[in-house]
């Protein structure tokens, strides 16, 4: 939707991997491919140059793929563990990775990935526990054009602990 929004051209990275097998192999355990960065980072600078618009990238993990010298903006889309696990049972994903996504989300992995990249300068965390995608886009819209938000403090974990519904979580 931000893509439309925006007339830039969109690319879901897991799609991309997978239509031009860019992986090494499969995680058996986790049901997913394992990205060829080299391959990946190198067909992804070949697709930046051939594309005049701006480029919007979806996943989960860019760092090495999607270069920093190229990069204006990461958004990192959070969620509280409680709703995110209703979303990801709707999706009627497997209970190994309702867990696995949801441990990932309370210990800020993507945050912290994207952070050790991109540095501080560069990222915006949003959180869409309760906004709807057309009001996230409009957030992000907002931030592209020049609006300052307050700075989002995530510490889902510490959430967690104090509701004691950690374990409750682990076990998903």
């Amino acid at each position: 939707m931000l893509a439309r929004e925006l007339c830039a051209e969109y690319l879901s990275l897991g799609k991309y991997v997978t239509k031009r097998q860019l992986f090494t192999g499969l995680d058996k355990k986790r049901k997913t491919k394992v990205v060829d960065i080299t391959k990946t980072r190198s067909r992804m600078q070949r697709y930046e140059r051939l594309h005049d618009r701006p480029l919007i990238v979806d996943t989960h993990h860019p760092e090495g793929i999607v270069l920093n010298n190229v990069t204006t903006v990461v958004f990192v889309l959070r969620c509280d563990p409680a709703i995110l696990i209703r979303r990801l049972r709707q999706k009627k994903w497997s209970r190994e990775k309702i867990r696995e996504n949801v441990m990932a989300e309370a210990l800020d992995s993507c945050y912290i990935h994207a952070r050790s990249y991109y540095g501080t300068r560069k990222l915006v965390q949003l959180d869409t526990s309760h906004s709807s995608v057309k009001h996230s886009v409009k957030t992000a819209k907002s931030i592209l054009s020049g609006a300052k938000i307050p700075a989002l403090r995530v510490n889902w974990l510490s959430k967690l602990e104090n509701n004691e519904s950690l374990s409750i979580y682990l076990g998903c």
